[in-house]
């Protein structure tokens, strides 16, 4: 047990000490202050709004004595979030980090190294739980006037609920690479094993959340509400077990029933546990194994095939696709950077496809979003939407650290440090603006919106992507995170994505805040956000173009 929490210590300090970079003890030390400081800033607008819902809830479920089914769907919802969550989670701690090879010769058993890397993935829900459930549980037991046992309860079940969700998706993760070892090529696998991973987990929360809203027709509801809040418990913990007898715990902690549900619940999740332990020495393994190994394949070139490689392009050009090659090729820059571009829409119609009688909903939410005086709000909305999907993408607020040690050779190269921030830009643009497009196809295809409203957001989308591009370059500019020894740091462990995606949430919130309370009209509308986001992108685009040059220089690895 000993080696196990040593060696979870040093995966969190190797893994948390790429955040802060390879600076001074003091940056050091500011910049793991300065971070939870600023993570409470962005989220604390979310936890305060449940709070609030939950509040609202209460009483008015209290009334008809349902108020005991917000505990259920509490824990049912964060099961469902960690299980999708996780499984981006166990392919970044489990596989892209590249440290098994090295752990296998020392003195570590196989379930010593699982169950460290189970824990440090289990830090990482732990914080999506702060958000989704802490807010929950809280306002619950304070509405409802719980003792000291209910608090006790929440703890644990707060601290082992993750666990048996985050098994079912290290499963599913574990199972899709478990065949890397008949691939050759390595890195093609892992990136298609990671799609196949996420594609599985998203499909199955589909499948689960239609199956249940199927099943909620009136007379089922009806029965429910007479039936109490048991009825309700009992739908939401279909999709985990687990949540029924954890809230079950909860709402019965003061009669013997309540502890014997929190031991079959604390039981149930040491079984999965053992469980995980016992099939992943079995399936990760013999997926891991040999998973940095690279091939090439030596094909000679013809003479107009070698002619059209050489021919002499753009330097911006060239510049570009090799970024884009990289991002492309380079599993955990295609999982965290590509592959996230296009998994937002995807996102946004899980909640559409999985209404039973989807045609109604659809056009129930047409004649809403069609309404009049709607119009400016989701073009606000629609403009906040894009700044926090490019501020999420990681692909411009790591464009220089992605340089790694490496960032040398970028000072030898005959081309114009303008011209490679430019380029690094661009890719980022891309991928941002891409994803924009395709949700504003998928709302005009779902909620036919009128045709001058899609291409006012298509227009809006254009500059708005670029700003979170630019402040983006501009942050990992002034602070390059150089040293990491895998890709996979690069990105998911690098403050500077966190800091874009402030900036994003902050720049929506404001937006969305002054349009509603102006109460605008679209082209007002339209005129004011092309206005702000142009005027914005070419003053950072100017800053970038003469501070960024110079910052670019004075960059040392």
């Amino acid at each position: 047990m000993n080696k196990t929490l040593l060696l979870t210590r040093i995966l969190l300090k190797n893994g948390g000490g790429q955040l802060t970079g390879a600076g001074r003890k003091k940056r050091r030390l500011s910049v793991r202050f300065l971070l939870p400081v600023l993570l409470l800033a962005a989220f604390l607008p979310l936890m305060f709004s449940l709070v609030s819902l939950v509040s609202f809830m209460y009483d008015g479920l209290a009334s008809f004595g349902l108020e005991g089914m917000i505990p259920g769907l509490g824990l049912a919802v964060t099961c469902v979030v960690i299980f999708i969550f996780g499984v981006f989670y166990v392919i970044n701690v489990f596989y892209f980090s590249q440290d098994v090879e090295h752990l296998l010769p020392l003195p570590l058993k196989p379930a010593q190294i699982l169950t460290a890397k189970l824990i440090v993935t289990l830090l990482y829900e732990y914080l999506t739980q702060l958000l989704l459930l802490l807010p929950v549980l809280l306002t619950f037991g304070i509405k409802n006037g719980s003792g000291i046992v209910y608090y006790i309860y929440s703890g644990l079940i707060f601290l082992a609920l993750p666990i048996i969700p985050l098994v079912l998706s290290s499963l599913v993760a574990m199972i899709t690479m478990s065949f890397s070892s008949i691939a050759r090529n390595k890195d093609r696998f892992r990136m298609l094993a990671g799609i196949v991973a996420v594609i599985l987990s998203v499909g199955g929360n589909i499948l689960f959340q239609r199956t249940m809203n199927k099943s909620m027709n009136p007379e089922q509801l009806q029965d429910m509400l007479q039936n109490g809040h048991n009825a309700f418990i009992d739908l939401a913990a279909r999709a985990f077990p687990s949540a029924k007898l954890a809230a079950d715990a909860l709402l019965k902690e003061t009669s013997l029933a309540g502890l014997a549900n929190l031991t079959l619940f604390l039981s149930l999740s040491c079984l999965f546990f053992i469980g995980f332990v016992f099939l992943g020495q079995r399936l990760y393994f013999k997926g891991v194994l040999g998973i940095s190994e690279s091939s090439a394949r030596r094909k000679r070139l013809s003479a107009s095939r070698y002619d059209k490689l050489t021919v002499q392009q753009s330097v911006l050009k060239a510049y570009l696709i090799k970024e884009l090659r990289i991002l492309f090729r380079t599993p955990p820059y295609f999982l965290n950077c590509v592959l996230m571009s296009f998994l937002w829409p995807v996102f946004f119609l899980i909640p559409v496809l999985t209404q039973p009688n989807l045609m109604e909903s659809l056009r129930t939410a047409e004649s809403i979003v069609n309404h009049d005086g709607m119009a400016a709000l989701i073009l606000a909305g629609g403009a906040g939407i894009f700044l926090f999907v490019s501020g999420t993408n990681p692909t411009a607020s790591t464009s220089i650290s992605r340089e790694g040690t490496g960032f040398f050779v970028n000072k030898y190269l005959p081309v114009a440090y303008g011209k490679m921030i430019s380029a690094k830009m661009l890719a980022g643009w891309l991928l941002t603006l891409s994803s924009a497009f395709l949700l504003t196809a998928l709302a005009y295809l779902l909620l036919q919106l009128p045709l001058l409203l899609v291409l006012l957001l298509l227009l809006v989308s254009i500059p708005a992507t670029l700003f979170c591009c630019l402040t983006g370059v501009l942050i990992d500019l002034l602070m390059p995170k150089l040293h990491w020894d895998n890709e996979q740091k690069a990105v998911k462990q690098n403050l500077n994505g966190i800091y874009n995606m402030l900036i994003g949430i902050l720049a929506a919130g404001l937006i969305f805040f002054v349009v509603f309370k102006l109460e605008l009209s679209l082209l007002s509308t339209a005129l004011a956000l092309l206005v702000l986001f142009i005027g914005a992108d070419l003053l950072l685009y100017r800053l970038l173009m003469t501070k960024g040059r110079k910052w670019f220089l004075k960059i040392e690895v």
